[in-house]
């Protein structure tokens, strides 16, 4: 029976993902929650009635370092030479306030979180880069399964209030704030901006054998990629490390993102979503109930803290580095949300020239998000004790 049990979840594991991105696009409010989440509350409500999971997790643990590579095979990193000055000053900023307020959310919650130096870590990747460097950060620092979750829904809550105010009312506010928006011609063209765009906000493409074959060769270089950082982390630490797996799986993903046929090669970042939801799915299956206490209202707290923090302290930044108001609210969505939300907050403030160089800086946060979160969360471990 254990057998049946077993090929049911990994049919839906495979196959939930697409009804829930389906149920995102046709139904507003479920749109508004995001895929990710609705895969998260799929599987777990699916756990209610399905008995034997214990394969959902041993999937999940490979999808995420074949996942990131894939995200990062399309990034075209040489378009930061394309951005503007203070548009690159600006990103800069938005990492760096990331990080000081992930640190000082860690001294103050470290009391009442156990391990709380990993939700840092968590929050600087997600808020530098978005979801999928929360799932690596996550995997590889060794939070559980339920917390990933609670992490996660943390972030729907406090993301979706912000993404809420950033479409009204903070084009407003920041512009009040801020200097206007001084036009800086970045290098680039339309059909360059378009092709970033297909890549990082793909249209919806059609479930087949013959797409599933297309995208085969790019998944097997991810693997290709896994099979190379398990190798180091073989050689150099003698065990299959985490956070060394996740490392490298980054740095490969980087590194074969400047081979133009795979930075060309369609399909790798819609694949690698896929991935993260097929991830997240047999999160929520593996979910345990008793993680809903306490610790959800707190993680809820130091994500609201750190996520509006570190807004805030951006935009002070901003005004004392002379950063106009559009400039700051784009960079800030790029590394808040990644690529996916540059557009609807362009047009919310009426900017489509925010548009190319939003682009790249999302696409700059997924390059950067894994090796900042991991190596601050490391660090204060050591100094928190």
């Amino acid at each position: 029976m254990n057998v049946v049990w077993s090929i049911l979840v990994v049919l839906v594991m495979a196959l939930g993902p697409r009804a829930m991105v389906l149920l995102a696009k046709r139904v507003r409010i479920l749109g508004m929650l995001g895929p990710v989440f609705l895969c998260y509350a799929g599987g777990i409500l699916l756990s209610l009635v399905i008995p034997e999971t214990k394969i959902a997790m041993s999937i999940s643990e490979i999808l995420v370092p074949i996942a990131i590579p894939l995200i990062l095979f399309s990034a075209d990193l040489s378009g930061v030479r394309r951005l503007a000055k203070p548009m690159l000053n600006s990103f800069i900023l938005v990492a760096l306030a990331v990080s000081i307020v992930a640190c000082a959310s860690y001294f103050l919650y470290r009391n009442v979180i156990p391990e709380a130096y990993k939700y840092a870590g968590m929050i600087i990747g997600l808020y530098t880069g978005g979801t999928p460097n929360l799932m690596a950060i996550g995997a590889a620092l060794s939070v559980s399964d339920s917390n990933i979750v609670l992490a996660n829904a943390a972030d729907v809550v406090v993301g979706g209030v912000y993404f809420l105010m950033l479409i009204s009312v903070m084009p407003k506010i920041a512009r009040k704030f801020l200097k206007p928006f001084q036009n800086v011609e970045t290098a680039g063209d339309e059909g360059y901006a378009k092709r970033l765009e297909q890549s990082f906000v793909p249209e919806k493409e059609p479930f087949s054998f013959r797409t599933i074959l297309r995208h085969i060769p790019i998944v097997l270089l991810g693997v290709l990629s896994l099979a190379i950082a398990a190798g180091i982390a073989l050689l150099t630490t003698g065990k299959l490390d985490v956070v060394v797996i996740m490392l490298v799986v980054t740095t490969c993903g980087i590194g074969f993102s400047f081979i133009p046929k795979v930075r060309s090669a369609p399909g790798s970042y819609t694949v690698g979503q896929y991935l993260i939801l097929v991830f997240s799915f047999g999160i929520g299956l593996s979910f345990q109930f008793s993680a809903f206490s306490k610790q959800a209202l707190l993680l809820l707290a130091m994500f609201a803290t750190a996520q509006f923090g570190s807004i805030l302290l951006h935009l002070l930044l901003c005004r004392v580095f002379k950063i106009d108001a559009d400039t700051s609210l784009i960079t800030s969505t790029a590394g808040i949300y990644g690529p996916a939300f540059i557009v609807p907050a362009a047009d919310a403030m009426g900017n489509r020239e925010m548009i190319l160089p939003g682009l790249i800086c999302g696409i700059l946060g997924y390059a950067i998000g894994n090796y900042l979160g991991i190596g601050i969360a490391i660090a204060l471990k050591f100094l928190g004790g």
